[in-house]
């Protein structure tokens, strides 16, 4: 009787592939490596990239004295303030306390897949890796929507601005000017790659002619920055309009993104089935509602 092991049964899924090589039919094995066809376009998380995450060790998850949930405590500056005296007097006393924010964590998982080795064995391609890594993206784009839920609960009233009509330098500015306003300094921009496409329309006086040049050879894509800010962009349209965008504060001055675990595969085996699929356990937390615009422009 022949007993299978999980890390063996991979070697299933590529036979074809790796005999291919071994054969000399390099060329076939080249062309099978591209044949599988997208069908759509995915990405990574945006919130990660305005928020780097920072995985947490055992030790630092806080307990909650309600539910056996795990949190993290988050301490904040406290406010302070001088006083201006004679050589013979003293600053006023005053007791202080340490403002404290909790970040509370979930769950994100992706679909379970189940297959058996026998019909994997008819992809050409290493069907597990291609689901496995849009199964991650595809909770990116999880991480992504509750981010921007948040920020848009916070972003209201006079901190969702309508700057005015097109994609102007002028309109850029009032956005950045409000969240310098708030003594926040300007830390990136959050926009849609469509959104983001409109810089190519701006005007040489606007921009220079070195850097019209540049967008004429290179494209729009090889720019990181709008008038020296960092630009993170994205494709989800379906999350974030393309009228809109987010200026944030650096992080510090903004909040935090934890992991009590990130992007993880599970493999489990049945006899001839094979099911795979990855979670990840993340919590996000705004602690400064001031570093948060969001800005809605009319194209």
């Amino acid at each position: 009787m022949q007993i299978e092991t999980p890390q063996l049964n991979a070697q299933f899924i590529n036979q074809g592939f790796v005999r291919k090589i071994e054969q000399g039919q390099i060329k076939q094995a080249q062309d099978e490596g591209t044949a599988f066809i997208r069908s759509k376009m995915r990405q990574t998380s945006f919130a990660r990239e305005v928020l780097p995450p920072v995985v947490l060790s055992d030790d630092e998850i806080d307990r909650d004295e309600y539910t056996d949930l795990p949190k993290k405590i988050v301490e904040k500056e406290p406010d302070s303030e001088a006083t201006f005296v004679t050589f013979k007097g003293t600053g006023k006393r005053r007791w202080f306390s340490g403002p404290r924010y909790a970040i509370h964590f979930g769950k994100v998982e992706s679909d379970r897949f189940v297959k058996s080795k026998f019909e994997l064995m008819t992809y050409q391609n290493d069907i597990r890796k291609i689901l496995t890594d849009n199964s991650v993206k595809d909770m990116a784009d999880e991480e992504d929507k509750k981010f921007i839920d948040t920020v848009n609960a916070i972003a209201t009233g006079t901190q969702h601005y309508s700057p005015g009509s097109g994609f102007t330098a002028a309109n850029f500015v009032h956005c950045f000017q409000y969240l310098l306003s708030q003594k926040i300094p300007i830390g990136k921009v959050l926009m849609t790659k469509e959104l983001y496409y409109e810089a190519l329309k701006l005007q040489y006086a606007d921009v220079g002619s070195d850097i019209l040049a540049r967008h004429y050879d290179d494209g729009i894509e090889q720019e990181e920055k709008l008038w020296g800010i960092p630009v993170v962009t994205t494709i989800k349209n379906d999350i974030i309009p393309n009228t809109d965008f987010y200026v944030f504060g650096p992080q510090e001055y903004l909040g935090n993104f934890f992991l009590l675990q990130d992007a993880t595969l599970f493999i489990k085996q049945e006899a001839d089935l094979i099911e795979f699929w990855s979670y990840s356990a993340p919590g996000l937390g705004i602690g400064n509602t001031a570093s948060v615009i969001r800005c809605t422009l009319t194209l």
